[in-house]
């Protein structure tokens, strides 16, 4: 009966220990998967100045030939939002002394030329489809910045991006599907 009243008293003062070791074997772990996810300020630039192009792309390409009228207001704010955040971040890069792809990489380019070539109700539908895939993937390149980018200026712009980005998404959900329904 001593043994295991001794056995208990070790068990209950080790496990403290124990968990700590777990808990600090965890935390490591996470900060390594985060260094490892971790976008550089090129990367970041790059990212989203090519998100930005698309969207001002995009938009101007549908724009004319949308018959949805939330649709087509959508495409003129993202057309002059991401203009404002394309030159935003572009003198950004200025200040850093980097720079910024002026072209779409391929996969912005095919999805670029998708729409162009799509017409009427399913340019409308790819439009719309488009646009929350590319605004759910910008909000998190944006957030994962925010929170463990290496420059502050840049870091805070992505930070308070996010609230425009968020609002684009929003509108882009609540669009109608070209067959009236959502």
């Amino acid at each position: 009966m001593r043994l295991a009243i001794a056995a208990s008293i070790l068990l209950a003062a080790a496990l403290p220990a124990l968990a700590q070791q777990t808990q600090a074997r965890e935390a490591a772990q996470g900060r390594m998967q985060r260094q490892t996810q971790r976008v550089t300020t090129q990367d970041f630039l790059n990212q989203a100045s090519v998100i930005n192009n698309f969207e001002i792309q995009a938009s101007r390409a549908v724009e004319p030939q949308i018959k949805d009228k939330p649709a087509r207001d959508l495409a003129l704010t993202l057309d002059r939002d991401h203009a404002r955040m394309s030159d935003e971040l572009t003198a950004m890069a200025s200040r850093l002394s980097m720079k910024v792809p002026t072209r779409l990489d391929e996969a912005h380019q095919r999805k670029l030329q998708q729409l162009e070539s799509a017409t009427g109700q399913e340019q409308e539908r790819l439009f719309r489809t488009q646009q929350i895939e590319g605004h759910e993937k910008a909000i998190r390149l944006f957030q994962s910045y925010a929170s463990d980018g290496d420059n502050a200026e840049l870091r805070n712009w992505a930070k308070n991006s996010l609230a425009t980005l968020q609002q684009h998404l929003d509108r882009a959900q609540a669009l109608h599907e070209p067959s009236g329904t959502m």
